[in-house]
């Protein structure tokens, strides 16, 4: 397994956690907060996506350079 199959799949992981809650508001499975609110910057869901999707971000800049020669 290299870097950049590393780097996919935290990329789809944080996808899917900035995803989910989306998906379950969408189905009805959850209530959409009040209008004003920023609870969902607070979810730690999408905290866990965030931060996947940055390092996903960096590993695929590291494979990069790694193919590249660098």
């Amino acid at each position: 397994m290299n870097l950049e199959q590393i780097a996919l799949g935290l990329g789809i992981a944080g996808l899917a956690c900035f995803a989910w809650p989306i998906l379950q508001r969408v189905r009805g499975q959850i209530p959409a907060p009040p209008p004003g609110s920023s609870s969902s910057l607070r979810s730690p869901l999408w905290w866990a996506g965030f931060i996947l999707t940055v390092a996903a971000i960096f590993l695929q800049r590291m494979a990069s350079q790694q193919a590249a020669g660098l």
